[in-house]
């Protein structure tokens, strides 16, 4: 509970005033002006000393009740000797050593202790669950206004105001350690500032020793991400569990909605650059075609010397080349963009790579590409275009990522359940941390980030392409004592029941 909160009390439960000398005097006098009163009231009427004692011990109770203790001890002696004096015989005689003038002053004094402390008990309990009532009330409606703020601004300036005036803090500050801000509502007297932000460094909840400064850590799905902090004065330090639960919710609707707009943002972004690039790669086919069909014109009209047809013959080759990287750029844009749907059919693989090394190997990048197979010739259920895709994706990773003038290794092995393609070559070291990493979209290894041009977005599609199939891509061999770099297409043999699709 926090210091602001003020006493309460049950329905018919006065509040005990502070026990003062004057307080003390003035409760003494009503007492006994009371107990005057009955004595006058019955003695003139004569009436048993049974009705006296009775009241007596009314007003004793309700002296308890109201006053305390201290009064209604007084008050019980001046009750037990107006009744010794007025009504029991003889009468107008004191005679407070008879036992049973002790007695019932015994009586009284018993009546008025256990009347005190039920009556203080229940005072304690009523202030007790006020205190929780109004806690909890607090709790309601900051709550609420933290909810009514926006998620870009909920663990802001305004954020804090809301938990410093609904709790009656000094300061309050939160530190973002994902964006490593600190925000700061009212005047900090107790280096909370300086407190919050190692608190959320080293991962400790942190209080001061004069109790002002309460720091607790936030965290993420386990992971720190910030701090809260409080400072003020708590009667009852119960009230900081549900006050940081209530911090910690609105810094993770903040990271939420900051993470789904970026989400959001990153999402428009790819949608333009893959119309960007689709609309670019059908504008290269225009003057791709155009350039092939000159060249086959030249050739046609004859008379050309030998260096002539040469360079004719590289003009086609590169146009055949920019049209194969076109068309892949393309392809690899609407895949990117939509779901893989294969057609399916029957395939050799065999037939597809051998296929697929013959064409590629006078585009290599001046790398020696051989084929090598084991077990016997596999047939696969795949979409041909779509996994030519993936493979070429493959073999030209191993041709850009590698030594200059090396090898790459294109290798099939097959036996009754799958069908592996390995794609081997030799630099291009992929570290530990980076072995799913490289399958990520956009993600590009460390290690070859400089080492050659790319999007990353090679492996990522290829992989994307082999799972639609059913099979799978991974990094099967990573040799750093050599870079022996190897990649490996698994692929389900087709079953002679399923050949008809």
């Amino acid at each position: 509970m926090i210091r602001l909160l003020t006493s309460s009390r049950a329905p018919g439960v006065s509040p005990a005033p502070p026990v003062t000398a004057k307080n003390l005097a003035t409760q003494v006098a009503l007492g006994s002006a009371g107990v005057g009163l009955v004595t006058i009231v019955c003695f003139v009427g004569h009436l048993s000393y049974l009705i006296p004692s009775f009241l007596y011990l009314l007003i004793l109770v309700f002296l308890s009740l109201s006053a305390g203790y201290a009064a209604a001890a007084i008050v019980s002696v001046i009750a037990a000797v107006c009744l010794d004096f007025f009504f029991v015989p003889p009468v107008l005689n004191l005679r407070i050593n008879d036992p049973k003038d002790a007695l019932a002053l015994i009586a009284y004094l018993v009546t008025s202790f256990v009347i005190a402390r039920l009556a203080s008990s229940e005072r304690a309990h009523a202030e007790f669950a006020e205190n929780k009532r109004r806690e909890v009330a607090r709790l309601y409606v900051t709550a609420s206004h933290l909810l009514s703020l926006d998620p870009e601004i909920a663990v802001g300036p305004r954020a804090l105001n809301i938990f410093r005036e609904g709790f009656g803090l000094n300061a309050a500050c939160l530190f973002d350690a994902t964006t490593s801000t600190m925000h700061v509502d009212g005047t900090p007297g107790h280096d909370l500032v300086r407190a919050t932000r190692e608190a959320a460094l080293q991962g400790r909840d942190y209080r001061s020793s004069d109790g002002w400064v309460h720091v607790h850590c936030l965290s993420i799905e386990g992971k720190p991400s910030g701090a809260a902090g409080f400072e003020g004065r708590f009667e009852d330090e119960g009230a900081l569990k549900p006050l940081f639960a209530l911090a910690a919710t609105a810094f993770e609707r903040a990271l939420s909605f900051r993470n789904a707009s970026k989400a959001a943002a990153a999402a428009q972004a790819e949608m333009l650059r893959s119309a960007i690039l689709d609309a670019f790669a059908h504008e290269f086919k225009t003057p791709q075609a155009v350039i092939m069909a000159a060249a086959g014109s030249l050739r046609e009209t004859g008379g050309l010397r030998a260096e002539q047809l040469e360079m004719a013959d590289v003009i086609e080759s590169e146009v055949w080349r920019m049209n194969r990287l076109t068309t892949r750029l393309l392809r690899m844009a609407r895949i990117d963009r939509d779901e893989v749907r294969p057609n399916m059919e029957i395939t050799s693989l065999d037939k597809l790579v051998e296929h697929l090394i013959r064409q590629y190997r006078g585009h290599s990048h001046d790398r020696r590409i051989s084929m090598k197979s084991r077990g016997e010739p596999s047939e696969v259920l795949i979409d041909p275009e779509l996994m030519n895709l993936a493979v070429v994706q493959l073999v030209d990773n191993a041709c850009k990522y590698s030594t200059p003038g090396s090898s790459v290794t294109v290798e099939m092995v097959s036996n009754d359940e799958f069908a592996d393609i390995f794609v081997t070559n030799d630099g291009g070291f992929i570290r530990e941390d980076e072995r799913e990493r490289v399958f990520e979209r956009f993600y590009r290894g460390v290690e070859t980030e400089h080492s050659a041009s790319g999007a990353g977005l090679g492996l990522y599609l290829a992989r994307k392409i082999v799972r639609a199939h059913g099979g799978d891509l991974d990094l099967c061999r990573n040799r750093e004592a050599n870079g022996t770099t190897t990649f490996r297409i698994r692929m389900p043999i087709a079953q002679s029941e399923g050949a008809a699709i």
